[in-house]
């Protein structure tokens, strides 16, 4: 059985440590999903030791939250990944490490980060078989109208 619970940013650390002392002693992951600009919704999801009961804990941030590494120590790689996939800062995190061994100038996961393989490649919806269609051409997924040149 899932529950998902929503709170304030105010309460994600507290909220955290109350499930944790509850019996969710495992962190089984963190991410986040990036809305626009600089506003990210971070979620944990825990459970107990035997796997028969998640909770699934968000909340609403912009670009910063406190880190949870000292109630679940096993974030730290989660955080990490969140970091430098989005650019969202961990509070209280003093590891700087990278996740992953990436060459990235910017956070790929992030819905304002243009790939450089969208923009360069042609796509298939750009070109109408016939010259008489009325259809506008499509850019590719994840290609924003600002980023045509």
């Amino acid at each position: 059985m899932t529950i998902q619970q929503k709170v304030d940013k105010s309460l994600w650390q507290s909220q955290a440590a109350d499930m944790k002392q509850r019996g969710l002693v495992r962190c089984e992951w963190l991410t986040a999903t990036h809305n626009g600009g600089d506003s990210f919704e971070i979620s944990l999801m825990v459970s107990n030791e035997d796997l028969t009961e998640n909770l699934i804990l968000s909340t609403e941030i912009e670009s910063s939250i406190e880190s949870l590494i000292d109630i679940y120590p096993s974030v730290d790689f989660h955080e990490r990944e969140v970091a430098q996939m989005f650019g969202v800062q961990f509070l209280g995190n003093s590891n700087s490490d990278l996740a992953f061994e990436i060459e990235s100038s910017g956070f790929p996961l992030r819905r304002d980060f243009a790939l450089a393989s969208r923009t360069d490649a042609q796509w298939p919806g750009a070109v109408e078989p016939d010259e008489n269609a009325k259809r506008r051409p499509s850019l590719p997924p994840g290609v924003l109208p600002e980023w045509k040149s």
